[in-house]
């Protein structure tokens, strides 16, 4: 807490909106190690964000959120705006859109029009942070790689699901035979799509912000340049929301529409290539909320996993994975 009260005592100035008596509250954090704290004044809010580990590198984790939020902001993206970074303390002063998150804002609906018609708006938006976040977007500011492609995604997905997931909290040993050599092709399929855009790497429902008809989005620091597919999928199999298959088919052929007016796509191998992306999407979310239970101690992630292993098992009964048979075979055993 010094820290931060060193870091605020430094960044009072006629453009942040701080002034008079402060309230500090500590809001509960999500999957990350960053501390996140609201600021209350008589006439406003603000978000304090102190994440010193992010201080690593160059650039650093902080640097690259710093540099992403800047470019979307002046894309005219609805990204938080930056009063203050402070880069050798790690902590940053942001807008605040405030605590209503998608995940919790759809179980206010009672109709299903209402949720198609909410994710409808998130999709177009969407479409405006691949498209215009891709433009003059510099590679050089990505503390995690500048690209998602076939390489990472076998790196830090199919070994992440099965170091995390299936041996760290399924407590299984080394996977079947033929497995990991099925997960390798798999992953290889990435490359098919050519197309690259901004890519969010984590655009899910805790990270989009609702504000009356404003949508804010959030935590977007391991963006980078890859398939457009990833993100959709990202959104639409997330299981904070768990829509259901009929839904995601919907959406999934209102973005097509909605794509294809800025830039020129072929439906049937834009779906198929969804599909490989939307299965490494879903090895993420079980490799990371198999570390976050066991290794962070954050067991509430438990009450997803049902949903995303649903979801995989789904996926694996499609045609385009049928020949995986050792893949399948491990996987609709659990």
């Amino acid at each position: 807490m010094r820290n931060l009260l060193s870091f605020l005592g430094k960044v009072s100035s006629p453009g942040i909106p701080i002034s008079g008596r402060v309230r500090i509250h500590l809001l509960q954090g999500d999957g990350s190690d960053r501390r996140i704290y609201r600021l209350i004044t008589r006439r406003t809010t603000v978000i304090m964000v102190s994440h010193p580990l992010g201080r690593r590198g160059r650039p650093s984790e902080n640097d690259s959120f710093f540099y992403i939020a800047r470019h979307l902001q002046k894309k005219g993206l609805s990204v938080p705006h930056i009063f203050a970074f402070d880069r050798r303390r790690g902590c940053f002063l942001l807008e605040d859109f405030g605590d209503l998150a998608l995940a919790s804002h759809i179980r206010t609906f009672s109709e299903t029009t209402q949720i198609v018609d909410c994710y409808k708006h998130i999709l177009e938006r969407l479409v405006d942070i691949q498209i215009k976040g891709a433009q003059g977007f510099e590679t050089r500011y990505c503390y995690d790689t500048p690209l998602f492609n076939s390489r990472f995604t076998w790196e830090r997905e199919s070994q992440y699901f099965l170091r995390a997931f299936w041996k760290g909290y399924l407590g299984k040993g080394d996977p079947p035979e033929g497995v990991e050599k099925e997960l390798r092709r798999i992953a290889g399929e990435v490359d098919q799509e050519k197309k690259r855009c901004f890519l969010y790497r984590d655009f899910q429902s805790r990270n989009i912000m609702v504000q009356g008809d404003r949508f804010g989005f959030i935590d977007f620091q391991g963006g980078r340049l890859g398939p457009p597919q990833y993100d959709l999928a990202s959104l639409l199999i997330d299981p904070y929301v768990d829509l259901p298959g009929e839904i995601q088919e919907e959406l999934l052929e209102y973005y097509l529409r909605i794509f294809s007016r800025q830039t020129i796509i072929k439906p049937r191998q834009f779906k198929k290539n969804y599909e490989w992306l939307a299965f490494q999407r879903n090895l993420q979310i079980l490799g990371a909320y198999g570390f976050l239970s066991r290794v962070k101690g954050k067991t509430y992630f438990e009450e997803y996993i049902p949903s995303a292993l649903a979801g995989l098992k789904k996926r694996l009964g499609q045609k385009i994975f049928r020949l995986y048979k050792n893949l399948r075979a491990m996987i609709l055993d659990l």
